[in-house]
């Protein structure tokens, strides 16, 4: 059975589209154009470039599916469903769907009722659910909230970004999800405790180690998060990459090299890229721990 640390992964990236058109409601326009808006049908598509993948190579291709998701406003308040991409035979909504909460996010901070602005996922935990809005302000209550989605929408361009919470504490995560995985491998002595919001340290089997945890999102759409283990002189390092289904896989990742640990679990269309080094990681954290840990 595999076991893995439960980290709250961001999604990363921005990206940018050329608009294809001031209307009130604009519609697909000539080839090379990156999204659509329409304001009447408050709908909003975005055009992604996809990397394809099969066993023995890759190949990028131009403007091949598009991502689709409708929005309304809820007094100040945006909500923006992701409805699909065309790669998964989902296509424009046309307002018959049920919408799902859990396909929703719930943004602030442009004007009411006017799509053109800078929007961003509240940092409360809202849900939008039957026509209204709860937010849950018991910040004790709350899981922690490491990215928020940015749109950002003007006569001239459309972007959808994803961007680290200012306020996260990624230490707070590591040290349950030690406690967890500690506890899964059955390991009965041990102390856990963070120092700051990038370490934690703690004893286990009689060892003392440090975990210092770096989290990242670059401008090509990589989420990263990187722990590195120190006890003595041994030194494990956890290394995971993230890019979501709904956000465009970066040109440079598209090689056999970046994406051979990828296809090795889903050949074919890549909805998405995720890779990580639990093959090395495990075993050389159950070295230093000397705990046989399974995953």
């Amino acid at each position: 059975m595999k076991t893995t640390l439960k980290y709250t992964l961001p999604l990363a990236g921005i990206m940018m589209f050329v608009a294809c058109g001031d209307d009130s409601s604009s519609s697909p326009a000539a080839s090379g154009n990156k999204y659509i808006l329409h304001e009447d049908k408050q709908t909003f598509g975005i055009i992604h470039d996809r990397c394809y993948v099969s066993e023995s190579n890759t190949r990028w291709d131009e403007n091949v599916d598009t991502s689709w998701y409708h929005y309304k406003f809820v007094g100040n308040k945006l909500v923006v469903f992701a409805d699909g991409n065309t790669a998964d035979k989902h296509y424009e909504w046309n307002g018959e769907e049920a919408e799902d909460s859990e396909s929703s996010q719930v943004m602030a901070g442009g004007s009411k009722g006017n799509i053109f602005g800078t929007w961003k996922t509240t940092t409360e935990r809202c849900r939008y659910e039957d026509g209204e809005i709860d937010c849950d302000n018991n910040k004790e209550d709350e899981e922690s909230n490491s990215t928020i989605y940015v749109l950002d929408v003007s006569k001239s361009n459309l972007t959808m970004s994803w961007e680290m919470e200012k306020n996260y504490c990624p230490a707070e995560d590591l040290e349950y999800d030690i406690e967890d995985l500690l506890d899964y491998n059955d390991v009965e002595e041990y102390s856990v405790s963070s120092s700051d919001c990038n370490t934690v340290k703690f004893k286990a089997n009689g060892k003392s180690v440090t975990a210092t945890i770096s989290m990242s999102i670059d401008k090509e759409n990589v989420a990263t998060r990187e722990v590195t283990y120190t006890s003595g002189s041994k030194t494990c390092l956890s290394s995971f990459k993230k890019v979501s289904k709904m956000l465009q896989i970066p040109e440079s990742l598209c090689n056999a090299d970046d994406m051979s640990k990828y296809m090795k679990k889903a050949p074919g269309y890549p909805h998405k890229y995720q890779v990580d080094n639990d093959e090395e990681f495990y075993p050389c954290l159950s070295d230093m721990l000397g705990v046989e840990i399974e995953y």
